[in-house]
């Protein structure tokens, strides 16, 4: 008997929970957004993912967006599953959000803006538009050249933009902050680029299925957590390999915030096998990422001569 009323309880306790986030929590939350006259829509469970996911499909993901704010107007509430969602377009209450207001909102976002505000100071954001403007060029070139070469042969020439455009923010990105050099390696380059598509078409994926937006089932090691643990750990090594490599003053930013190790403003952090600062200390990861075992190779042939020879000084 005893067993029975447990299990009955367990059964009530599973389904309290089921109802209390999937359609309690949101209702109260949308109930009291309509009580401040707040416009908007609420539907129990999905909300509007079958919307949003079919505006994805359709290669037109902003359509349901704008639909929403003809409906609605410049802000309204919808869900995205069971989250509620509070979306505005307006710019005053966008600034609100983001800046005049931000501490109320963004606690974690407000640690992060200050570890990286360094970078996107006016001097150090003029230290990198050489290097935008010559990876840019670059590309550019690169177009010029296959459209002469198709043209000649008088075929018809597709480019992907977004895999193009894709690699130009990651080029930039990591060039800016971890130096021109790392970019020459096209191993490390399709490390990054490989990894962070992957990811984000994966947790595209899963929120369009809804699967990462169930506690526990979203833990769960299906095919599509398992490529983004994997993705998240070979950046990581990556990572950690450009930061042995700065460490030994292998490599150069060319942000001046962070100039290297010496900088006191320096933010690096080691991301595996804390305290270790060899080079060495990541080699099995390094070869598990499809990285050279030797950190010191990753970007010293495509320093400048007097570098190479600072870093072989150092070696010896």
């Amino acid at each position: 008997m005893w067993s029975t009323l447990f299990m009955i309880s367990i059964l009530l306790y599973i389904a309290y929970r089921f109802l209390k986030y999937w359609i309690l929590d949101p209702w109260y939350i949308h109930k009291d957004l309509w009580a401040q006259g707040i416009p908007g829509q609420y539907t129990p469970i999905v909300g509007d993912i079958l919307n949003v996911r079919r505006a994805v499909l359709a290669d037109d993901p902003l359509s349901f967006m704008v639909e929403m704010r003809k409906k609605y107007g410049s802000y309204y509430h919808t869900s995205f599953g069971p989250v509620p969602r509070l979306c505005t377009s307006d710019p005053s209450l966008i600034q609100g959000v983001l800046k005049t207001n931000a501490r109320f909102y963004h606690n974690i976002h407000s640690q992060h803006r200050r570890l990286i505000a360094p970078v996107f100071q006016y001097q150090n954001i003029n230290s990198m538009i050489s290097l935008m403007v010559e990876l840019t060029s670059n590309l550019l070139t690169k177009w010029k050249l296959t459209l002469h070469d198709v043209e000649n042969k008088e075929k018809e020439l597709t480019i992907d933009m977004q895999n193009e455009m894709t690699h130009l923010t990651l080029d930039i990105v990591t060039g800016c902050v971890f130096g021109n050099g790392l970019m020459k390696n096209e191993n490390v380059r399709d490390i990054i680029y490989r990894n962070v598509t992957t990811t984000l078409e994966d947790v595209q994926n899963r929120t369009l299925n809804m699967i990462g937006l169930i506690p526990i089932i979203n833990r769960l090691p299906f095919p599509s957590k398992q490529r983004i643990d994997k993705s998240k750990q070979d950046v990581r090594i990556v990572i950690q390999r450009i930061i042995d490599d700065r460490k030994t003053n292998l490599t150069t930013s060319s942000c001046k915030a962070y100039a290297g190790p010496a900088s006191s403003r320096s933010q690096w952090k080691a991301t595996q096998d804390p305290g270790k600062t060899s080079p060495t200390s990541n080699v099995a990861g390094y070869r598990s990422a499809g990285l050279d075992v030797n950190p010191a190779s990753l970007t010293a042939s495509n320093l400048p001569q007097e570098q190479q020879s600072e870093a072989e000084e150092k070696k010896q």
